[in-house]
């Protein structure tokens, strides 16, 4: 692909997120669910070029922002005074989900080894602590549930990018 016709493509896709998070306010859903029915829809339109990229590229430069945006909001001292707590849920969770996804994908697929269906639990796991975040903003929790529900993410994904990494 020409970089003329990148840099295009790239323009006309920043305007297609700014007019679908337009679309969202105007509509009251949160802005995650119209910018994922823009993507469903635009996987569909012919013609376009295929882009790839390199995974690492991706947790380098748009993991980053997107965990530094949902750290900014935690309050330090509830998350000192419930460390053991949000903890203990970060971890459970963690550790429960991915072994019932390995045990699930096992009994549905028994010749599928035990260390892909490992790979394959830490891969899905992990909840969209962001998503979340986004959708439950027009909710107004109590502060200490707010605490236990989105400090655990953080967590959460460190968590998760080591899991995953040790699993593949």
């Amino acid at each position: 692909m020409h970089p003329v016709e990148l840099f295009e493509l790239l323009v006309a896709m920043l305007l297609a997120i700014i007019a679908l998070h337009y679309a969202a306010h105007r509509l009251g859903l949160p802005p995650a669910v119209a910018l994922l029915t823009g993507g469903t829809l635009l996987a569909f339109v012919p013609g376009l070029p295929v882009i790839s990229l390199d995974p690492e590229l991706v947790l380098v430069i748009f993991l980053p922002p997107l965990l530094m945006d949902g750290a900014w909001f935690i309050a330090l001292g509830h998350l000192r005074r419930h460390l053991i707590g949000i903890m203990s849920l970060a971890i459970g969770a963690v550790i429960f989900t991915t072994l019932v996804v390995a045990a699930v994908a096992h009994a549905l697929m028994p010749s599928l080894p035990w260390a892909a269906c490992a790979a394959l639990g830490a891969i899905v796991s992990p909840p969209d602590a962001i998503a979340a975040r986004a959708v439950l903003q027009r909710v107004h929790l109590p502060r200490r549930l707010s605490v236990h529900a989105f400090s655990p993410s953080k967590f959460i994904e460190g968590i998760w990018l080591s899991r995953s990494r040790f699993a593949l």
